[in-house]
């Protein structure tokens, strides 16, 4: 929720952190578990204290938009580059 009120895609906040966009999606759905330093880390990028970052009701104490489900997209993305192969060279 904190990701999507600061408008970030799972890509720019992994970037913010240092970290995988994979992860970020994989904590996102609770596949994986985190360590306090990646908490600490998450935590700065939102510019949010880390204890209130862990809290169960951050959305409603902060007033985030729960019906939101993701981030809206960059406008300045731009589409995938794909290489020619060639054979025999």
């Amino acid at each position: 929720m904190a990701r999507i009120a600061a408008k970030l895609s799972q890509e720019k906040l992994a970037l913010e952190c240092g970290l995988d966009r994979t992860f970020i999606g994989s904590l996102e759905q609770g596949i994986r578990n985190i360590s306090i330093d990646n908490i600490s880390l998450i935590a700065q990028a939102l510019k949010i204290p880390a204890h209130e970052l862990l809290h169960p009701q951050l959305a409603e104490q902060r007033g985030f938009d729960t019906s939101l489900t993701r981030a809206p997209r960059s406008a300045n993305r731009s589409a995938p580059v794909r290489r020619r192969t060639t054979k025999g060279r």
